[in-house]
């Protein structure tokens, strides 16, 4: 399976920090954006940028939901057996006439954006920051950090994420990416 591109880029970085990159950030920002980029994939659940999924999903009331947005083109839809289903699409929904709620079909699906939101490239380039600005004291390890003088006291406590210096989401990156997860309510079937 081919990489996924990075979510943010060299650019998006510079604009937050305000900067150029210095030539040791310059050598680490591509791993640093491609692990960011999957980590917040991983825990948004959403590709972003274009692809093409396969997913085997249950019907609800002659309805399908299709969890990768924005979909832009449904190619096949077929039952347990094989057989091609009749579909029609709309926005995340295909409704699959005469198949029944306790049925499994499978869609290949095309989906995704070349633009991806600005909150999720703005969310990994400051992620991206924070890693190449962590203190030193945080990349070796250290928690907190204390010194002192006759006339003055500073004590520095390091965030557990930043501790080691490896590019990780912070809580609000993560609370930032669960807010891209597709929601869906329940579809009740029954008579009346």
């Amino acid at each position: 399976m081919a990489e996924m591109p990075a979510l943010a880029t060299e650019e998006d970085v510079v604009a937050i920090l305000g900067r150029g990159l210095s030539e040791e950030e310059f050598a680490r920002i591509d791993a640093i954006l491609n692990k960011l980029s999957e980590l917040f994939r991983k825990e948004s659940g959403q590709l972003f940028t274009p692809g093409e999924s396969t997913v085997r999903r249950k019907v609800n009331g002659e309805e399908v939901f299709l969890p990768q947005r924005p979909v832009a083109e449904v190619s096949s839809v077929v039952d347990a057996r094989g057989r091609p289903v009749q579909f029609s699409w709309f926005g995340q929904w295909l409704l699959v006439p005469g198949v029944g709620s306790h049925e499994l079909v499978t869609v290949t699906y095309k989906h995704g954006s070349e633009d991806i939101p600005p909150l999720v490239v703005q969310t990994i380039a400051d992620a991206a920051r924070q890693v190449l600005e962590v203190s030193p004291e945080a990349v070796s390890g250290i928690t907190q950090v204390s010194q002192g003088g006759t006339n003055y006291t500073a004590s520095a406590t390091y965030a557990t994420w930043a501790q080691g210096g490896s590019a990780r989401l912070s809580p609000e990156d993560l609370k930032v990416a669960r807010s891209f997860r597709p929601l869906m309510g329940n579809v009740w079937v029954g008579s009346v």
